[in-house]
């Protein structure tokens, strides 16, 4: 394949986890996840990982933010710093921001704000991926059951299950040019 037909996927455990192999096998995909990662860990490390040359970029990141009690707005410009330096120095690839996906607030015995966070987060998101002419891939609403993460997507509330990484495979595979060849 050629570095135009490569997909790098960059984000946190939600990605590096993503077994791509098993679930996107007719694509080649670089997977730049790392578990823990921040959007400030993200923003440390996105020279390097902008070497690898790829004709799409599939950002997800942020949640760890969140569960570290960081400020909404500061996860926000941090996500659009990073995708003002993707777009500025990854040439020419075709960038999509996904959505940041729900947690399931009963499994983590939180307060229950955090999907309203999540769900701001997003729409902020959508607004400036549109303002700037970046792909947007909402994945949010179609991970949710009774307004949170569904419980066959999740093995802890956070983290994805086996069904959970199909169905976010099905939603890369339906979107422009990443479907089966």
């Amino acid at each position: 394949m050629t570095e135009t037909e490569k997909i790098l996927f960059i984000g946190d455990s939600l990605t590096e986890w993503f077994n791509f192999a098993k679930y996107l096998p007719h694509l080649e995909i670089v997977n730049e996840g790392i578990a823990g990662d921040t959007t400030y860990g993200l923003l440390e490390r996105l020279e390097d990982v902008l070497e690898i040359k790829a004709g799409k970029v599939f950002l997800m990141i942020g949640i760890n933010d969140l569960f570290n009690g960081f400020p909404k707005e500061d996860i926000l410009e941090n996500i659009e710093l990073i995708i003002e330096q993707i777009q500025t120095y990854a040439n020419g690839s075709q960038l999509v921001v996904q959505s940041l996906l729900p947690v399931n607030e009963s499994m983590l015995g939180s307060a229950g704000t955090m999907n309203r966070l999540i769900a701001g987060i997003n729409d902020e998101l959508k607004d400036h991926c549109r303002a700037r002419g970046v792909a947007f891939l909402d994945l949010y609403p179609s991970f949710l059951e009774n307004g949170e993460l569904a419980r066959k997507y999740t093995t802890d509330g956070g983290h994805l299950s086996a069904a959970g990484y199909r169905h976010w495979a099905e939603k890369i595979q339906a979107f422009p040019g990443t479907g089966n060849a």
